[in-house]
């Protein structure tokens, strides 16, 4: 069984460079968008876990940066600009956690739902 056409608009001057490809390498425009589109989908956990990996490193920094320097600003006679750095420090920390929790892909539902309710539509 031929599986279900996927749909989607593109912009005209988008459309045309498509077209103008397709022309060019005397194949259909259809391949090529597919190709593209399955290209930049299995890129996507790589991309991910790079991502991670960025804001792994970057967060790594700053706590290391926080604990170097924590002796020298907690001193007794420490000013208040480093409790200011000491709040701007924790701050970014707060910040980066926020980051990697937002990043963190969580499994969904919602492809599942929309292949359901394809599924169920009447014919």
């Amino acid at each position: 069984m031929r599986e279900p056409a996927i749909m989607f608009r593109l912009p005209s001057h988008v459309r045309g460079s498509l077209e103008q490809l397709a022309d060019r390498l005397e194949v259909s425009a259809n391949k090529i968008a597919k190709l593209i589109v399955v290209r930049e989908i299995t890129r996507i956990p790589a991309m991910l876990d790079q991502h991670d990996r960025q804001l792994a490193n970057m967060h790594q920094f700053l706590r290391d940066l926080a604990f170097r320097n924590e002796d020298f600003l907690l001193d007794g006679n420490a000013s208040s600009a480093s409790a200011a750095i000491i709040n701007e420090l924790k701050d970014v920390m707060v910040t980066l956690d926020l980051i990697r929790d937002a990043s963190f892909v969580r499994p969904s539902s919602f492809i599942a739902d929309l292949i359901r309710k394809h599924d169920e539509r009447a014919v």
